[in-house]
This record gives C-alpha cells, sequence and structure tokens, in this order.
C-alpha cells in the first residue's frame, strides 16, 4: 500500500442518514416506476425493440442499485437505531414495489414480445432479459391466473416479512450465560478478560462470575479451551436455545415457501430453487451430496476414531460416545499434541497488520494499489470510526493507475451489528449509457473480539482463514468489469459464488504467506512492548515474524483430522437444506419436527450422538442462511469445495503468486462476474468439466 496524489474518478458513497433513507428509497422507486409505466405506455408488442424497452430498464437498474444499497447495508452495521429501522421499513418498500411490478401482466407480455423478436445483442443484455422474464414466469404468469398471481405475490411478501423479522432477532440478539471463574477454567486470558468485561450487565452481584455472550468467537473460546466438561456443556446447550422467537418464525418460512412452490406447479421449494441456479434439479444436488457422503463418512469415521481415542483418556467409560459439546475441546487437544499453539500464533496476527499484508498480497498477485482515504476524505462514506477505505488502483502496465474501485472494511464486533463475517456491496459497477464506467464500492465485514489484555485485536487461524475468504468476495466485487450491476461480482447464483473466496483459503495454509502475513503486536509499538515484558520478566523478547516452529505444526495440522468431519459438517447442513425445503406432500411439509431432523443428520452425517431429550434446543432459530437466500442452496458450500480444488490445483498449486496465472484467473473468471453461464466458464478455463477427484485426492493426503 502507498500514498498517492492521485483522485479517484468517483467519489466513495455517501452515507445516508436516517431521516433521508425513506424520502431517498421513495425517489428510486418512483424512478423505477415511472420508467417500467413509460416503456410499457411508449411500446406495443407488435413494434417494441430491445433498445425501446430493456435498454432504459437496463439503464434505472444501474442508476439506482448503489442507493438501495447503501440504505440496505444501514440494517447490517449502523449504530443508529433510527437508520436500521428506516433501512428495514425502506427494504419492506422496495419489496413491495418489486411485487407490484411482477404483478403486471402487461409488463410480462412485453417482455415476452422483445425475447420473441430474438434481437442479436451482447450477452449481458440477453442476460438482463432472461433474468426479468424468469422473474415474471416465477412470480405466477404462464402458470397462474392474475388472482392466482396476487395470491402468489400476497404470500411471497409475508414470507419475506417473516424473513426480515428473523435476521432482525438475529441481528438483535446480546444474550448470553453467566459462568464462574471455576466454570472457566482453562479458557485463555484474552477471551476471559473479554467475559468479565460485562460484568456492568446486570444489577445482580456478579463478583467472580463472567458473561459470555453468544456470539460464535465467545462460545467457541469456551467449547474449545474450557476444562470443566459441564461448562462446555451448559454454554452449548444454553447457545442451541438462544433466539427462540424465530422457532416459530422458522416454520412459518418453511411452511410458506412449501406452499407457494406448489401454487407454481413445482414438486418443492427446492425444485422451484433450483431450477435457477447451475445445480438446476433435486436430483443432481442429491446425487451429489450421495457421492460425497460415501467417501466423506469414511474418512471421517478415521478421523473420529482418533478424537474418541483422546477423550476416552478422560471418559473410559464412554468407549464411543463424542458429545457435541466435546468435539471441539478433543479437536484443540488433537492439534496440541502435534504442537499446534494456537495462542502463541495468534499473537503474530494482530488485526490491523494482518489485513495489511492480505492486501499487499493482492497487491501483488492481482497487481492491485490500495490508497487509504484519510479522515477527510472518508468522513461523509462511513458509519461508524471503526471504519477503514481504501481507493484500489489498478496497477498492471497496459491499464496502470485506472482506478478500480473502494474497498471499506468495518471489522470489529458492537451492539446490533451483523454477528458473522460477509462481504457487502455499496455499489456495484456498471457502463452508463456515455460509455463511462461506474465503479464498485465493497466492504469486509467481520465482527471480530475487540481487543482486551493486548492493547491489540488479534485473530486466531480460524480467523485468518475467515477473513481472507470475505476478503476474497471483495477483490471479486472490485476486479468484476461488467456493463450492468445485475450481475457484477458475485451476483450468480450461491453454486458458484462461493468458489473464488474457498480457493482463496489455500493461500491462509502456506507458511510463507502466513509469515509474510505476521508481525508479532508488540512490534506495533512501543507501548504495547513495555506491557508485553512487564508480564514476561526475564524472557526474550518475541521476533518480529512468526517462526518455523510455530508456523510448521499449524500447516501440518491442516493434515491431521479435520478435513473430512469438516466438510461431514457442511454436508449435514446441507441435507437438513434438503429435507425441510424438499418434503413429498404439503401435508408432510406442514408436519416436519425441524429440529429432531436436524439433530438427526447431525448424528447420522457429523457422528455426533443426539443430545438428551432434556438438553436438545432449537438450532434452526440461529441457522440464518436458510432465510437469508441460501434455502435449498447450502449444498453450494461442497460444490465450491470441489470447483476450487480444482481450479487449485491447475492454475494456482505450482506457483500460487504467479503474476501470470493470476491474470488468467481474473480475465477468465473474475471479471466476468456473474455474466456468463458459469458452468460454461469454468469448463473453459479449466479446459474439463469440474470433477471430485481434486477433493478426494486431498482428503486421501490430509488423513496420510
Amino acid at each position: 500500500m502507498m500514498t498517492t496524489n492521485m483522485v479517484p474518478s468517483q467519489e466513495p458513497p455517501h452515507l445516508i442518514a436516517a431521516k433521508d433513507v425513506m424520502p431517498i428509497m421513495k425517489q428510486v422507486i418512483k424512478e423505477q416506476s415511472d420508467t417500467w409505466n413509460h416503456v410499457a405506455a411508449a411500446n406495443d408488442p407488435a413494434s417494441v425493440t430491445f433498445d425501446t424497452a430493456i435498454r432504459p430498464l437496463i439503464n434505472v437498474d444501474n442508476e439506482t442499485q448503489g442507493r438501495i444499497a447503501v440504505i440496505a447495508m444501514l440494517r447490517y452495521a449502523s449504530p443508529d437505531q433510527l437508520a436500521r429501522e428506516a433501512s428495514d421499513a425502506a427494504i419492506g418498500l422496495l419489496r413491495q414495489w418489486d411485487s407490484e411490478r411482477v404483478a403486471r401482466k402487461d409488463f410480462y407480455h412485453l417482455l415476452q414480445a422483445v425475447q420473441e423478436k430474438a434481437e442479436e445483442v451482447h450477452f449481458e443484455d440477453a442476460k438482463f432479459l432472461r433474468s426479468n422474464i424468469q422473474q415474471f414466469t416465477r412470480g405466477g404468469h404462464g402458470r397462474l391466473d392474475q388472482d392466482q398471481v396476487t395470491v402468489y405475490l400476497n404470500r411471497r411478501n409475508q414470507i419475506d416479512e417473516l424473513r426480515q423479522q428473523y435476521n432482525r432477532n438475529y441481528r438483535n440478539d446480546d444474550g448470553g450465560i453467566w459462568l464462574s471463574l471455576d466454570e472457566l477454567e482453562g479458557v485463555p486470558a484474552e477471551d476471559l478478560a473479554r467475559f468479565l468485561s460485562r460484568q456492568h450487565y446486570t444489577e445482580v452481584s456478579t463478583k467472580d462470575k463472567a458473561f459470555v455472550r453468544f456470539t460464535r468467537a465467545d462460545v467457541n473460546a469456551v467449547l474449545q479451551y474450557a476444562t470443566t466438561p459441564s461448562s462446555r456443556k451448559k454454554v452449548y446447550v444454553a447457545d442451541e436455545r438462544k433466539v427462540p422467537e424465530n422457532v416459530d418464525l422458522f416454520k412459518q418460512v418453511i411452511n410458506l415457501r412449501d406452499e407457494n412452490a406448489r401454487l407454481l406447479g413445482y414438486e418443492s421449494h427446492a425444485a422451484f430453487r433450483l431450477e435457477a441456479r447451475v445445480a438446476k434439479t433435486t436430483t443432481w444436488v442429491n446425487s451429489f451430496l450421495d457421492e460425497l457422503e460415501d467417501v466423506l463418512l469414511r474418512k471421517g469415521r478415521e478421523e473420529m476414531t482418533s478424537l474418541l481415542e483422546l477423550r476416552k483418556k478422560d471418559f473410559p467409560q464412554d468407549n464411543d460416545s463424542m458429545p457435541p459439546w466435546d468435539y471441539d475441546y478433543y479437536n484443540r487437544l488433537l492439534q496440541e499434541q502435534i504442537d499446534v499453539k494456537h495462542g502463541q500464533i495468534s499473537e503474530y496476527f494482530p488485526l490491523d497488520y494482518s489485513v495489511s499484508a492480505m492486501l499487499d498480497l493482492f497487491a501483488s498477485c492481482l497487481q492491485l494499489r490500495f490508497v487509504p482515504l484519510t479522515a477527510d476524505q472518508k468522513k461523509h462514506t462511513v458509519w461508524h470510526d471503526d471504519i477503514q477505505v481504501w481507493a484500489v488502483w489498478d496497477d498492471r502496465e497496459a491499464t496502470k493507475d485506472e482506478f478500480v474501485g473502494y474497498l471499506y472494511t468495518d471489522l470489529l464486533i458492537r451492539p446490533n451489528k451483523h454477528q458473522g463475517s460477509q462481504n457487502v456491496n455499496l455499489q456495484c459497477g456498471y457502463l452508463r449509457p456515455d460509455g463511462n464506467r461506474v465503479y464498485p464500492a465493497t466492504i469486509l465485514m467481520c465482527a471480530f473480539p475487540r481487543p482486551t489484555t493486548t492493547g491489540c485485536a488479534l485473530l486466531k487461524h480460524s480467523e485468518i482463514v475467515s477473513l481472507f475468504h470475505e476478503l476474497g468476495h471483495g477483490m471479486h466485487d472490485l476486479v468484476s468489469r461488467t456493463r450492468t450491476v445485475l450481475v457484477h461480482g458475485h451476483r450468480m447464483p450461491p453454486d458458484f459464488f462461493e468458489v473464488p473466496s474457498v480457493m482463496l483459503e489455500n493461500w491462509c495454509w502456506m507458511e510463507d504467506e502466513l509469515r509474510h502475513m505476521s508481525c508479532h503486536y508488540t512490534g506495533l509499538n512501543p507501548e504495547l512492548l513495555d506491557d508485553w515484558r512487564r508480564k514476561n520478566p526475564g524472557h526474550p523478547d518475541p521476533p518480529e515474524k512468526i517462526s518455523d516452529e510455530l508456523l510448521g505444526p499449524l500447516v501440518r495440522s491442516r493434515n491431521v483430522n479435520r478435513a473430512a468431519l469438516w466438510l461431514l459438517r457442511q454436508l449435514a447442513f446441507a441435507r437438513f437444506d434438503m429435507a425441510v425445503h424438499s418434503p413429498a406432500t404439503h401435508e408432510e411439509c406442514l408436519d416436519l419436527d425441524i429440529a429432531g431432523i436436524f439433530n438427526d443428520t447431525m448424528e447420522r452425517l457429523r457422528l455426533l450422538p443426539n443430545p438428551d431429550a432434556g438438553d436438545r434446543g432449537h438450532p434452526q432459530s440461529n441457522f440464518h442462511h436458510m432465510v437469508s437466500g441460501m434455502d435449498a442452496g447450502y449444498y453450494s458450500y461442497l460444490c465450491a469445495a470441489v470447483f476450487a480444488a480444482d481450479i487449485f490445483h491447475h492454475n494456482f498449486e505450482e506457483s500460487p503468486r504467479s503474476q501470470e496465472r493470476w491474470e488468467r484467473y481474473r480475465r477468465g473468471i473474475l471479471e466476468f462476474g456473474g455474466s456468463r453461464d458459469e458452468m460454461e466458464m469454468v469448463e473453459e478455463f479449466l479446459g474439463h468439466r469440474p470433477s471430485t477427484e481434486y477433493l478426494f485426492s486431498n482428503l486421501q493426503a490430509q488423513n496420510r
């Protein structure tokens, strides 16, 4: 990264104040509705052309997307409750307009007429037309009468409102559990300090107690490190029972989805969703999962045997039992047996430095330049003081100094912010009618714990992988070069949009790359070093870069007892997803025991026994993927693992830093965004159809 006097060709997106959210959304809807109404009034099916009907629709879609994206972002990240509420209300208004649009039979007939003309147009323009026709046919046109279309769309709006409430409950949940310090024995000091900092959460005396929140960082710290089995169980069970108000919402969503799919003539909601994806059919998905299951279960049982042998030392009477709350603990112990020291390793990955080092990697490989914005430059575009923003420039010889877009980072946890890691688009790239380009803006949004004992946020290796994964989505968003916002970046079916990021996770297991990303936190400023010396008297100062002694076991641990069991976890989620979204009849859907299906699937595929009846929860209440666009789509993570293994093997494995190979990947995959048929694009890039061969060969290597 470097500073530069070059001025970007467009300003970063401006933040929208709470009071302006609804007026701006109403203006967006007016622009869209005026355009659609004008197109319908000015054209008739006999004389309509692509340019008179579809071109204006493309233009208004392009021109309004950025304002919609900024408004939508506020519900995930704004510290202002009024802004979050306004964002939710505005998105609801947009959905209402979308239903009104899709209900219009005259719009549908006009789109059909353009399609029947079969004019020669750019492939992105053709995809825009196909996508819009599909929206209308999947809204009931050509299948239902007008009254049924209204019923269908009203029910779809009801589903969206339930999904919105579910996600609002999930985002706003601040629950947790109080534990004594004795119960938290073994938990690392950094995590314990975070738990203890919350003693003000209650007026009741909390001396010698700490509050563990139901966040992944807190729960994982207890499940992995607490030496008291009952503490692990207590946290696991409580976490599985969080957000109880979502149980009924989830059930309603499943039932209404099934009802709507059958109204359209589909055999299930899964069949409805898959029609528009790479997989196309439930038969393909189930066959794909069957193929994986045969191999993964065999390998997974081998891996589980190692964990059971380790647990047997503590519980000799439980020969073949691994309660779900013990899995993470013994998995960590197994890694420590090969000398993986996660606590010491995290000291070499302070958050800000790690982000900078990751950007350096992309700067080298993708030939980009990241220039941080000053406080004055970003004052109208950030929603919290935590936010960092970079202007991104092209550094390739042929296109040197061309502007690429903006990258934002919002990485630390705070109240009412999205709890996981995600990439959020603020502006898609596209071409204006005059040929000038609008450039993308994208957010790397995570919820890492705030620093406590060390004075700076430190990343565990799993968090490095997560951060790099989401940054991969961000790079896809930035370097995509599409004409329309519809297919920009990772706006594509979920079967494929995870592929680039999953493939990039390989770099987080390379010793050279991890060493490059590392810097002991005490090297960041003298105060941190002085504090470390006070806590470690008589010890030499830590080296700046992580040692081979720490790195070697970590990298080798990828090959020890983690590959198949991790993939089986993904497989279990995918099977659960397909089970609840493809019952044989609607009556069967109404009678689904959703928690029972979840627990039974986990037992069969994760090889973890069901908790006793009194210890079971309702995990569907916080399975937000199922109400956030991944319904009948969780198999996509396994698809991504297969495609990513193939792409990495054929393009990067021998030379992971080759600019020539990265350029080929950039031009052959990333720049197209979702504009091309994904399977055709990958086959063209690889020279063959993607195969499970390379994922399975990795499993063989990782279990030797």
